[in-house]
C-alpha cells in the first residue's frame, strides 16, 4: 500500500534530521582540525617546554674559608735542581653548582672581564688583560664532562704566593710583596695587591651563560697559618 504524499511536520522533522547530521560531521572536521593543529604545536614546542621545565642551572659562590680557599705547598726546583725554592701558596677557587633538575654537559668558566679600583676611587679595566677560559681546580682542562643535579665542581681563580717566591729563570717573576697569579688556560696573569673585580660567565652545551661578577680586596698581608690569611688576606664580596 502506497503512502501518501509527508505531512508538513514530518518533512519537517527529516529536515531536522539533516541539519543535525549535517552539524555533527561539522564538529567533528573540528575536532579533527583542533587535534590536528595540537598535534603540530605540541611538536613544535615539546622541546622548549621540556627545556623551560627541565634544565640546568648553573651557579657560582665564593668565600674566604675552606674549601674555597686551601692552603698548599710549592716547589719550584729551579735550572739544573740548584737553588730549589720551597714555600706555600693559597688556592682561590669558585665553587659552580648545578641547582637545576638536568645533568649540565660540559661546563666550563670564562672569565671575561677584570677590574682594578683605582686613585680616583673607582674601577678601570684591567691593563692587558686577556679574557681566557678558567682550569677546573685539581685537572689542567677547562672543560669538564658534565655536573649533576645538586652537585658541585671546584674551579680554580688563581693562587696567592708568599713574598719569598723566587724563580730563578724569570726574575719578573720574584716577589718582594704577595701577588695573586690567575690560573688561566693558556697562561697566567700576576697581579699585585690591591681591590679587583672579575666577571665570571659560566656555561655548558646544553645551558645558557649565566654571569657572575667576584670582588677580591688583595691586602698584601701574608700569613703561613691559614686562618689568620683567611681573615686577613684577602677578602670576598658575593658573587652577583
Amino acid at each position: 500500500m502506497e503512502r501518501g504524499p509527508k505531512s508538513g511536520s514530518e518533512i519537517m522533522q527529516a529536515a531536522n534530521e539533516v541539519r543535525w547530521w549535517q552539524l555533527w560531521g561539522n564538529v567533528a572536521q573540528l575536532a579533527g582540525v583542533f587535534v590536528t593543529g595540537a598535534a603540530v604545536l605540541v611538536a613544535l614546542f615539546k622541546e622548549d617546554f621540556i627545556r623551560r621545565r627541565r634544565h640546568p642551572k648553573l651557579t657560582a659562590s665564593i668565600e674566604a674559608k675552606h674549601p674555597y680557599c686551601i692552603r698548599t705547598a710549592v716547589q719550584w726546583p729551579g735550572p739544573n735542581q740548584e737553588r730549589p725554592w720551597r714555600g706555600w701558596k693559597y688556592w682561590l677557587r669558585v665553587w659552580v653548582k648545578n641547582e637545576g633538575n638536568v645533568r649540565a654537559e660540559k661546563p666550563e668558566v670564562f672569565l671575561s672581564r677584570a677590574w682594578v679600583w683605582n686613585d680616583n676611587r673607582s674601577f678601570e679595566p684591567l691593563p692587558n688583560f686577556t679574557p681566557m677560559n678558567l682550569l677546573w681546580s685539581y685537572t689542567d682542562d677547562a672543560y669538564v664532562d658534565g655536573i649533576s643535579p645538586d652537585m658541585r665542581r671546584l674551579c680554580d681563580i688563581g693562587s696567592i704566593l708568599e713574598p719569598t717566591y723566587s724563580n730563578p729563570a724569570n726574575p719578573l717573576q720574584s716577589l718582594s710583596e704577595t701577588r695573586l697569579v690567575l690560573r688561566l688556560q693558556n697562561h697566567t696573569d700576576w697581579l699585585p695587591p690591591g681591590r679587583y673585580k672579575f666577571e665570571l660567565k659560566i656555561a655548558g652545551s646544553n645551558c645558557e651563560p649565566v654571569t657572575h661578577c667576584i670582588h677580591l680586596h688583595l691586602t698584601g698581608r701574608w700569613h703561613e697559618e691559614p686562618t689568620e690569611m683567611l681573615a686577613h688576606g684577602f677578602t670576598f664580596e658575593p658573587p652577583v
